[in-house]
């Protein structure tokens, strides 16, 4: 854990803050997980993609796969989001929750750019 936060606390200021923004968004569901199924599957994703990370840590010693994690559970929640939250009746992009949504799958979309750039760097041995 402690070369996992080492090397985490390395990166430059502008990953951190995303990182920090990621976190709120995420936890920010919790407002929701009563009313809306996304929301109670986005709290579940992120707290599974925990203990995921730890173990995609400790197999491949770089931060810089952790973004496996965020393919594995994060595209299926970006697509149920889409398909289903965002596409139901009563889905209101004005409301709190509309907000939040748009938010968290605005942030999902950017977050896996991040993740496949990296893994692919990763891969071609430059990080």
């Amino acid at each position: 854990m402690n070369n996992m936060n080492a090397q985490l606390a390395v990166l430059p200021g502008w990953v951190q803050m995303w990182m920090n923004w990621m976190m709120f968004i995420f936890v920010a569901s919790i407002f929701f997980v009563w009313r809306h199924k996304g929301a109670r599957w986005t709290l579940l994703s992120f707290i599974i993609s925990m203990p995921v990370g730890m173990l995609v840590f400790h197999l491949s010693n770089t931060v810089h796969l952790l973004g496996i994690v965020h393919l594995l559970l994060w595209t299926p929640l970006l697509a149920y989001m889409l398909l289903k939250e965002v596409k139901s009746d009563g889905f209101k992009f004005q409301s709190p929750y509309g907000v939040w949504a748009m938010l968290l799958m605005t942030t999902i979309m950017i977050s896996l750019l991040f993740d496949i750039r990296d893994i692919v760097l990763v891969g071609i041995g430059q990080k």
